[in-house]
């Protein structure tokens, strides 16, 4: 099978998201398990991988989907069949995000298994607009209806990731490159916090630090590129 000109673009997408995923090693488990998926322009449309884990990835293991869930081409494995309402649902919930990556990796899923949220205590989640706790969605079965309503629950209109309590992580964004990259701050950030842990306690970030950082964010991106011709 192989997609219409308007659609294969994003499906290259998806399986660049993949390669990142499993070339960066330890931001997966070690089973590569793990599932993609991005909005297409219409906003009611989605591509998902359709198989289980990320290695070797192509554009013809991908399946077109509704936002209600219903799947529209290609095909879909069982294991990616159980998580179609968990992609579908946070694109109703959120138009403005645009790709969504499921994971279990390792530091961020000891959060999710020990159902404790992912303070804001790296930098760099606030660099990356992570300025609140990564929440935990309680634990509903795999594919079923708690599951989904669980995530919902704690999805808000400015969060970029939960936690699925005994599971993984589900992150999220307006454009499927930074839902990749956040992958690899939230597994950093659960790494360094957990080694915090043990010599006293990872100290969270103030709201006036994360204030000041966004905003000094900003302020470099305006000045843009700087070199020594504009000295």
């Amino acid at each position: 099978m192989s997609w219409s000109p308007e659609i294969q673009p994003f499906a290259e997408r998806v399986v660049e998201s993949a390669r990142r995923l499993v070339e960066g090693h330890a931001v997966l488990s070690h089973s590569q398990h793990g599932n993609i998926s991005i909005r297409l322009p219409d906003s009611n449309r989605f591509l998902l991988t359709g198989v289980g884990a990320l290695a070797d990835l192509q554009t013809t293991d991908l399946a077109l989907l509704s936002t209600d869930g219903d799947i529209l081409d290609g095909q879909i494995g069982p294991a990616s069949n159980e998580i179609i309402q968990m992609h579908a649902a946070v694109y109703r919930r959120r138009p403005d995000i645009n790709g969504i990556v499921h994971t279990h990796s390792p530091y961020v899923t000891s959060f999710a298994i020990a159902n404790k949220p992912i303070e804001p205590t790296y930098e760099a989640m606030v660099r990356f607009d992570i300025n609140e706790a990564v929440p935990v969605a309680a634990y509903g079965a795999r594919g079923s209806e708690r599951s989904v309503s669980n995530i919902i629950d704690v999805v808000n209109d400015t969060n970029k990731a939960v936690l699925l309590a005994n599971h993984g992580l589900l992150a999220f964004d307006d454009t499927l490159e930074k839902a990749t990259h956040l992958v690899f701050v939230l597994e950093e950030a659960a790494q360094f916090s957990l080694m915090a842990n043990v010599i006293g306690g990872a100290q969270a970030l103030p709201p006036e630090a994360i204030r000041q950082t966004q905003e000094r964010r900003v302020e470099f991106e305006r000045a843009g590129v700087v070199s020594a011709d504009d000295e």
